[in-house]
């Protein structure tokens, strides 16, 4: 099951070969839709004028978890406005308490790039965060800074869930030494368990793993 507590565009939902409106959400709806398609899309109220659906309230996903027991449920909890950096709000991000793996992600094509909103979503929070002013360009240590941060990619992690970082986009680095460098500093807090370098639209989407 795919879902998602923030909000979808139309072209990520016909990427999926079934969806269920939250209105129409019910045990029998979404095991029906599962057992002919092995995959379903749960979304929320969609706006006719955009295509684009909101996320659905943490109750249904308290009891699509119900419904489904034996289900893989991956959840979109936060976005970044098609930029490949951010940090969250205050309101951000809405992981449900269920949640067992928690994946913040950053794409490694920020390396390089200005501290900036052209390139960063939510670069004031970033600089706050990491303690690098705007402008500076965007190194491992800041993304790493960011990512482990308490208020930055572990802000509501619930307490028994674990942290996993993706660095995705490596194969367009030159080099992957600076998603290397981040996932080094990253395993230095013990709240990360794991930092995968990964194409995933690529033929084999991991790369590379790194554990403590």
């Amino acid at each position: 099951i795919t879902t998602t507590t923030t909000r979808i565009f139309a072209a990520q939902i016909q990427l999926s070969p079934a969806h269920v409106p939250a209105a129409l959400a019910t045990r029998e709806n979404v095991l029906a839709a599962l057992e002919s398609h092995g995959q379903v899309l749960v979304i929320g109220e969609t706006d006719p004028t955009s295509g684009k659906a909101e996320g659905v309230s943490l109750d249904l996903f308290r009891s699509l978890r119900a419904w489904c027991p034996g289900a893989c449920i991956l959840n979109e909890a936060d976005g970044s406005r098609m930029r490949p950096f951010k940090a969250p709000a205050g309101h951000e991000p809405v992981i449900p308490a269920e949640t067992t793996l928690v994946i913040p992600m950053v794409g490694a094509d920020i390396f390089g790039q200005p501290l900036d909103a052209d390139h960063v979503h939510r670069a004031e929070l970033v600089s706050a965060l990491s303690g690098a002013p705007l402008g500076l360009p965007i190194t491992p240590e800041i993304v790493a800074r960011v990512l482990a941060h308490a208020d930055g990619g572990r802000r509501r992690v619930p307490a028994s869930a674990r942290v996993i970082v993706v660095i995705n986009k490596v194969e367009r680095l030159p080099d992957r030494s600076p998603a290397r460098e981040t996932a080094e500093r990253l395993l230095r807090e013990p709240a990360i368990q794991a930092v995968l370098l990964t194409e995933l639209r690529g033929p084999e989407p991991v790369l590379e793993v790194y554990r403590r």
